[in-house]
């Protein structure tokens, strides 16, 4: 009838796990349907056109990450992981990485939190990264919500940076700031160095942990 809200679909999850993930999360989903995966998790997450992954790494954990590397299906991935593998996962491809002991309640946050276009890592995983000297750390009073403003990043790469966090690559970052792509990888390598990061994902992830953006 004119005049109702649309109506809102299910959210498809291809889940790649042992049979007691799948039924644990059963109970704390709403508004999902969990596809178990027992062998292709590409083939499946295809099949059932799932907006989010979910794999756990945390048992066989080389097979894991190369199953996430050759992933060419374009959903992010969750993936469940022990006692520092958050990172790796993440290198490997992953949009998020969370502990696979986490209550299935924050696990099934974690998936709506990707669905909704954000990145989620293991709080462990934060604690444990170095702080870079070159940057410096801001209150929370001092910052906005989504990045802050401090003496060693500028005020454009404090806006590269939150896309960054975005997942989006140096290409979309040109079209959202309209600037050419070759400013924007000038700023994304600049963010690089003075963030004392060798790839992008740690980058977000420092800056995260030094409070100028939130995940």
């Amino acid at each position: 009838m004119k005049g109702l809200p649309p109506k809102t679909l299910p959210l498809r999850v291809a889940v790649q796990g042992d049979y007691a993930l799948v039924e644990a999360l059963s109970d704390h989903t709403e508004q999902m349907i969990l596809s178990p995966v027992e062998t292709n998790l590409e083939i499946s997450a295809r099949v059932t056109q799932a907006d989010v992954l979910v794999i756990d790494v945390s048992t066989n954990t080389a097979k894991g990450y190369e199953t996430i590397r050759e992933l060419t299906y374009d959903r992010p991935v969750l993936a469940l992981v022990a006692i520092g593998q958050a990172l790796d996962a993440v290198r490997a491809g992953a949009k998020g990485a969370i502990r696979r002991d986490a209550k299935p309640g924050a696990i099934a946050a974690a998936i709506q939190a990707l669905h909704n276009g954000l990145s989620v890592l293991d709080p462990a995983a934060l604690a444990n990264l170095s702080t870079s000297k070159s940057v410096v750390q801001v209150s929370p009073a001092d910052a906005p919500s989504r990045v802050a403003a401090n003496d060693t990043l500028t005020k454009r790469e404090n806006e590269v940076l939150v896309l960054l966090a975005d997942g989006l690559s140096n290409k979309e970052i040109a079209v959202r700031l309209t600037i050419s792509e070759h400013t924007a990888k000038f700023h994304v390598n600049s963010i690089l160095q003075k963030m004392n990061a060798q790839k992008r994902v740690e980058a977000v992830v420092r800056a995260a942990k030094l409070g100028l953006i939130n995940l």
